[in-house]
């Protein structure tokens, strides 16, 4: 790793967090995540009476089944963890040429299973040793129940060098052999949804909770639970879901197993970096020489996430439109580990605003009265007090332009009525749970007049 001031070497994954990827066709087509000692072995089911050795199903929804739009049965898939061995494979073949980075989990679409494969990935942040975070790249949805969209899943972007033996590896592979004898490849079902999760707006860690902050976190952990992760953060929860379960049942030694093997993953958007700074220039001197690590991770909430004019205000269960949690930490090999988080979101009243080509005359509507709102506004706040502590409220908006004039009396008429603003026993306004502060900041940071 370069340890120049402010820099941050972006590397492949580990070679110990990669997993080879294969497919067996007959007698029942499955799909095998193979790490080192385990293998992960997924299959379709189409009947309850389908079985296999530490094996169990995991059922999954769909809007329709594969008899048509009026079968509404829940697609199901067979999952078997089990240690590697020469027999295992022996009917299985590669499917991809590349290592994979674990899986996001399933999906059906349409009656149709699909696992979700990380195939591309590079290492981008380490908060502290032992936690580092991945920047997902690529994605692929393999079907699980049928042959008819193996020739489009697409193919990984790989380097001019390997291009020679991507090239033969195409040639000898079996998977997608049909290709050329199609006049018209089927789109992808997933397609849209392997486009968004590859646009690098999505990391993933094998190694810790990324959904949580440090100070949530223990110190010292080699191993962490994926089923008690923040949903609030966790994008691919619903997918990951029916794995997660899968893990519950497995033997304590199993789960640590299939914990190690680096097959489940949890994804969140967002952001995240990592900057080095080196002995000479960090607060804190070490004997040992290392640099420091200072992090920057902000994570999207998934709870009411969406494009700016479609997704404002509130929900009736307190969750704001684009949350965002970002936390900076700072960590030194002389053993102190620091965490500094903000938040922001959008204002938390029952609003719209609709869209518009000219700047700044996109229209606000109120949509609730303040006494309709105010039980939200207030489930808000005691959600962020009881996961934050004591909430500083720095309100952004304009005090000149009338939508915005319109939201902060809105705003400050929650706080007006919230239970959290109430001055502590003693009578003391300092000590309340929820103050705020208005801070104009497109007047405080326009330049100056010419």
């Amino acid at each position: 790793m370069d340890q120049s001031p402010g820099s941050w070497s972006i590397q492949a994954p580990a070679p110990e967090k990669s997993s080879e990827l294969y497919i067996r066709d007959h007698p029942h087509r499955s799909i095998a995540i193979v790490s080192s000692s385990h293998a992960l072995i997924l299959r379709y089911s189409s009947s309850s009476g389908d079985f296999a050795p530490n094996g169990s199903h995991a059922s999954l929804h769909s809007n329709r089944g594969r008899n048509g739009a009026g079968d509404s049965t829940s697609a199901k898939c067979m999952v078997e963890f089990t240690p590697v061995t020469q027999k295992l494979l022996k009917d299985y073949r590669p499917l991809s040429h590349r290592p994979v980075y674990g899986t996001l989990g399933l999906i059906a679409v349409s009656g149709e299973v699909f696992l979700s494969i990380i195939t591309q990935a590079a290492r981008v942040a380490s908060v502290r040793p032992g936690e580092t975070v991945e920047q997902i790249g690529g994605v692929a949805f393999y079907c699980l129940s049928s042959a008819d969209y193996d020739d489009v899943v697409p193919l990984d972007v790989v380097e001019p060098e390997m291009s020679d033996a991507v090239s033969t590896y195409a040639q000898n592979s079996p998977y997608g052999q049909n290709l050329s004898r199609r006049d018209v490849l089927p789109e992808h079902p997933c397609h849209e949804l392997r486009k968004l999760l590859s646009n690098g707006s999505f990391y993933y860690s094998t190694d810790f909770d990324v959904t949580n902050r440090m100070q949530d976190r223990p110190m010292n952990s080699d191993s962490f639970e994926i089923d008690n992760f923040d949903d609030a953060f966790l994008w691919n929860s619903y997918m990951i879901k029916p794995l997660v379960k899968f893990r519950s049942r497995l033997m304590s030694q199993e789960r640590e197993a299939l914990d190690a093997s680096r097959i489940l993953t949890s994804a969140f958007r967002g952001f995240c970096k990592t900057m080095t700074i080196p002995q000479s220039s960090s607060p804190l001197r070490a004997k040992t020489g290392m640099p420091s690590y200072l992090t920057l991770t902000s994570r999207l909430s998934c709870r009411r996430a969406g494009t700016r004019f479609n997704s404002r205000g509130i929900d009736d269960d307190g969750h704001v439109a684009n949350f965002v949690e970002t936390e900076t930490t700072f960590w030194s090999p002389a053993g102190v580990a620091f965490s500094y988080a903000q938040i922001r979101g959008s204002v938390p009243v029952f609003w719209e605003q609709a869209a518009d080509l000219i700047p700044g005359r996109q229209k606000i509507t109120v949509t609730r009265s303040p006494e309709g709102a105010q039980p939200a506004f207030n489930k808000h706040f005691d959600e962020l007090e009881h996961t934050y502590g004591a909430v500083h409220v720095i309100n952004l908006l304009s005090e000149t332009k009338p939508g915005e004039v319109e939201l902060s009396n809105l705003y400050r008429n929650g706080l007006r009525y919230c239970p959290l603003t109430r001055p502590s026993p003693d009578g003391s306004v300092d000590h309340a749970l929820l103050r705020d502060t208005h801070y104009d900041f497109h007047a405080e940071t326009k330049g100056p007049r010419v």
